[in-house]
């Protein structure tokens, strides 16, 4: 039931935007955490101040929407009376969100109305409407895995092309077969040394990315 009378108010908003507003609105402020935990109830404020015409038949609120950019759903929704007399008023609205229960950022659009009920005017016009948009970060954020293995990575790369080209050189027959076997044997014990910096190095990169 709280559900149907929320789309009915929901359509007469948008039904009654087009008539000319009444309002003017002279700052829109936000104020809302930029981080929180995991299923963490946040608080976001919203200040409005301005002044609509008012002949003291209409009552005038401002309310506030949180929705998730992604499914759109409205996760909070308040409102706060400004009166009779909006001629001149400065207002404040509360909400109240739990965020979601995994990491990540969480992006939630924040729409602002200014609603003039009752009177001669009808029910629920809509004399002003904004809309921003704003992330929070949910949890860690993801760390950046680190390469400290890159600068050997490089020298083997440099040393492999390098050991390349030495084999496209041409030396005499009689000592081929020695130099062969030199470089062969060389090349091996290299790479086993190779291979057991870059196992150490992963080794002390695992050590601290879990402290």
């Amino acid at each position: 039931m709280a559900f149907i009378s929320l789309l009915i108010l929901m359509l007469s908003l948008s039904h009654s935007t087009v008539t000319a507003a009444r309002c003017q609105i002279s700052n829109v402020s936000y104020s809302i955490p930029e981080q929180a935990g995991p299923s963490q109830q946040i608080e976001s404020s919203t200040n409005l101040t301005g002044s609509c015409e008012s002949n003291g038949e209409d009552y005038y609120s401002v309310r506030v929407d949180l929705a998730e950019v992604s499914s759109g759903s409205i996760v909070s929704s308040n409102s706060t009376p400004i009166g009779y007399n909006a001629t001149d008023f400065n207002s404040t609205v509360e909400n109240f969100v739990t965020t979601p229960s995994s990491n990540g950022t969480w992006s939630l659009n924040i729409y602002v109305y200014v609603i003039r009920a009752g009177g001669t005017a009808g029910s629920y016009l809509l004399d002003y409407r904004n809309s921003t948009t704003v992330s929070i970060q949910v949890g860690e954020s993801t760390p950046v895995p680190e390469f400290p293995l890159m600068q050997s990575l490089i020298a083997a790369i440099t040393l492999s092309a390098a050991m390349s080209v030495l084999r496209r050189r041409k030396r005499p027959r009689a000592s081929n077969k020695v130099q062969r076997t030199s470089f062969s044997a060389f090349e091996t014990k290299f790479f086993r040394h190779l291979q057991s910096l870059m196992r150490d190095s992963a080794g002390q990169s695992f050590e601290r990315s879990t402290m």
